[in-house]
């Protein structure tokens, strides 16, 4: 048996020692090799979903790192900012090389600047816009606005480099399955539908500083599976066909953290949240809104669906473990005889046979469509508790379920098309209120913002609670925020995204960062005897 130091393990699976790490490492067989079972097949290996940044971290490496509230360097040693917060002078290493050979310094971090704003459809809510050289490896990185989280945003996993030749050369094609990049692994084939290999980069010798290691993978191949049911990557993981799986099923999370190694990580932006449309519609009325929220036991459902897998919460803005939360899980706790005066006060007195609402004879009915790939099985079945509580004070609920490849191509997502949006938004800051209720996005409407919300001079708040360089004077305008968007029920939260992964009890090493919660197999290694 091993002696693991219960505090490190618990946070990280960290290593046990350099002997039986390399020892775990060289065993040969099936230690050559890793296999991991994911939910989601993205469409590309990097872009602006959170399940990209999954793979993008497997391939690509950061300016710098997010290590539990800090920001570290990484490819660039340091930085300084500007009088004014708008430039940021990093310096960068010298000794990185992409896999290509490409050398990585501040050509290459510029040249992947016009990737970024192609590639990443919420890129302009980060105030960037654009790098210029300082010289060979020095850049200067600049923001319309001051930008405090900055350091987070360009952590999180979206903004890794591919090799200038890559990028001008490659298909978009190959820039999408097989991109280039200085990370630890290289990916050798992507086959549509079952899975991703990616081979160990050899050269590796850059890692973040939270790593356990500076060095190449200690295991050779990488087998990203995707399956896309819970219940099959249990099974997998049981029968010893898979080393680490993604989302268990929730009904099996107790026996997986007293059987398995675990890991769990709740999510930074926001949470799986109810967010109404308030342009047209029965919920331009705030007495409905509020209604829908005290007719839900928010709090029984979460409980009951993911028996203690995925924590509740109320907020509909932030997530717990997003920087300036508000806790606001007491508010419209569970009140139907509330429910149905705010429904009486707002002009829904008559009931039709099935008893629904009416009004002018009207029903009151709300469209939610949702994408299958973003809210899963157990998301679904909370939905549909949702569904039958709102109910029994007269709303109907029409559930909508789209495919991955529809929701991506925008069915359903105009003010005219639902009257209810489902999802969650992950960010790594309290900006995400700028990314959810801002209307327009470059001069056009901002399809990130589900609600619909359009009001210049709280949309002017969120940028003051933005700018703002007092950390205590911020906090007191975000918390403001929050607490304004909460009592108008613009969006109300369900539960918290969160990352949960269950481990084969003869693999180590295997951690997730504290940005995005994303995984690092860089460090994993096998050993021969079992917990």
């Amino acid at each position: 048996m091993l002696a693991i130091s219960p505090g490190r393990f618990s946070l990280s699976l960290a290593v046990a020692g350099c002997a039986m790490l390399h020892q775990g490492a060289m065993a040969a067989g099936h230690d050559d090799t890793l296999t991991y079972l994911h939910e989601q097949e993205p469409p590309c290996l990097w872009g602006g979903w959170v399940q990209q940044a999954y793979l993008s971290r497997q391939v690509f490496d950061y300016l710098v790192s997010y290590d539990r509230g800090k920001i570290r360097p990484w490819l660039a040693t340091s930085w300084h900012e500007s009088a004014d917060r708008k430039t940021i002078i990093f310096n960068l290493r010298h000794d990185v090389k992409f896999t290509d050979g490409d050398k990585f310094n501040a050509d290459a971090v510029i040249a992947n600047y016009s990737a970024w704003q192609k590639g990443i459809g919420w890129h302009g809510f980060t105030y960037m816009t654009g790098f210029t050289r300082v010289d060979e490896y020095s850049v200067a990185l600049h923001l319309s606005e001051p930008n405090p989280e900055i350091y987070n945003i360009l952590a999180n996993g979206h903004y890794g480099f591919q090799s200038p030749d890559s990028l001008a050369h490659n298909s978009s094609e190959q820039k999408c399955l097989r991109p280039v990049g200085t990370g630890p692994w290289k990916v050798a084939r992507w086959v549509r539908g079952e899975g991703i290999s990616f081979v160990r980069n050899d050269d590796y010798h850059w890692a973040p500083p939270e790593a356990h290691h500076n060095g190449p993978a200690y295991i050779k191949h990488l087998e990203w599976k995707f399956v896309p049911d819970a219940t099959t990557r249990w099974g997998a993981l049981v029968s010893g066909g898979a080393d680490a799986i993604y989302q268990p099923p929730s009904v099996q999370w107790q026996r997986l953290q007293r059987d398995y190694q675990t890991l769990a990580y709740v999510a930074t932006g926001r949470p799986q949240a109810f967010s109404f449309n308030v342009q047209r519609g029965p919920f331009t009325d705030r007495r409905v809104r509020q209604a829908f929220a005290y007719a839900l036991d928010r709090k029984q459902i979460v409980s009951t669906v993911f028996k203690g897998a995925v924590p509740y919460e109320g907020n509909g803005s932030l997530s717990k473990s997003t920087p300036l939360y508000l806790n606001v899980d007491n508010r419209y706790s569970l009140n139907v005889p509330k429910a149905n005066q705010l429904l009486d006060e707002a002009g829904w007195r008559e009931r039709d046979a099935e008893g629904y609402r009416l009004k002018n004879g009207t029903r009151l009915e709300a469209r939610l469509p949702f994408i299958q790939a973003i809210i899963d099985r157990e998301g679904v079945l909370m939905l549909q508790a949702a569904q039958a509580q709102v109910k029994q004070v007269g709303i109907k609920l029409d559930l909508i379920p789209l495919t991955q490849t529809e929701g991506f191509a925008g069915a359903r997502s105009r003010p005219q098309d639902k009257e209810i949006s489902f999802g969650y938004w992950v960010w790594p800051s309290p900006g995400i209120l700028d990314i959810v209720y801002n209307h327009a996005l470059n001069g056009a409407f901002n399809g990130n913002n589900t609600s619909f919300f359009n009001d210049p001079q709280i949309e002017a708040q969120i940028l003051d609670a933005q700018r703002e360089p007092d950390p205590a004077t911020r906090q007191q305008k975000f918390a403001a925020l929050q607490r304004w968007f909460d009592d108008q029920a613009i969006a109300i939260g369900a539960y918290n995204f969160t990352y949960n992964v269950a481990i084969a009890n003869n693999l180590r090493g295997l951690w997730q960062e504290r940005g995005n919660g994303l995984l690092n197999f860089n460090d994993a290694y096998f050993v021969k005897e079992k917990l």
